[in-house]
């Protein structure tokens, strides 16, 4: 909305034309939107034309998205090799307690596939003992999936330390305000500087690496959706085909 407004400051029905959105388009782009970001845009748009026909405030022969095309590009996930994620696990922060605390979240996010929005909400009431074992229990903010991850099966229990630390924390696990994703990816950064780890990383290079380390080690398709929350295995199949070693 923000962005339309910029654009044209006042949006009638009439002004939602194959012309308007293709300047609309070029306006983004000479913003400087990645291809992808701009098609995300589009598709909200196009989503709120679509429900206006269907509400009868907009002629269906004037539908400006029948010859306007939306474009994607393949976007490269990036993920962490195991040996990788070993000198991480290494890295010493002592006394860098925010350090610390963003490097036991990421590993944490590593081992569970958690999205950032998840493991800034999750509480100790998400964590339960089933038969004196640890299992996560939480619903995904993004598409409300219930997902239930064994945490001492996944990566031989190495979530665990983690958990046992932050434990005791009043509020969420983490202790960490929900608005700080941009924050924590400024510290990942930094932190793999330190670790040697030559590599654009990003807070959700975690979940994409969760997902290929499992189908690696042998895990089955069908089990990572579930265990990510994917809707759709066919989310989960952009995983199987990026990890080179498999080969």
């Amino acid at each position: 909305l923000e962005l339309l407004q910029e654009f044209k400051k006042e949006i009638l029905f009439t002004d939602l034309t194959f012309e308007f959105v293709s300047s609309f388009d070029n306006y983004l782009q000479s913003k400087g939107y990645h291809l992808n970001t701009i098609a995300k845009h589009m598709k909200h748009l196009k989503r709120y034309i679509n429900l206006a026909i269907n509400k009868d405030l907009f002629d269906l022969h004037r539908y400006p998205f029948r010859k306007y095309k939306i474009k994607y590009m393949e976007s490269k996930r990036t993920h962490l090799t195991p040996e990788e994620l070993e000198q991480l696990e290494s890295l010493n922060l002592r006394g860098r307690r925010t350090l610390q605390r963003t490097l036991d979240m990421f590993l944490f996010s590593c081992y569970t596939g958690l999205r950032f929005s998840d493991i800034v909400s999750i509480t100790r009431e998400n964590f339960l003992i089933i038969d004196d074992k640890v299992w996560l229990i939480y619903s995904s903010i993004k598409t409300d999936v219930n997902v239930r991850l064994p945490l001492f099966l996944l990566f031989d229990g190495k979530s665990l330390p983690i958990y046992e630390r932050y434990k005791n924390n009043p509020w969420t696990l983490f202790d960490m305000p929900a608005s700080s994703n941009s924050n924590v990816n400024k510290q990942l950064r930094r932190i793999c500087k330190m670790a040697n780890i030559d590599k654009k990383v990003s807070f959700h290079t975690a979940r994409h690496t969760n997902a290929t380390l499992l189908l690696y080690n042998g895990a089955n398709i069908t089990t990572v959706q579930k265990l990510l929350g994917h809707k759709s295995v066919r989310t989960t199949e952009i995983y199987s085909n990026i990890m080179d070693m498999t080969v």
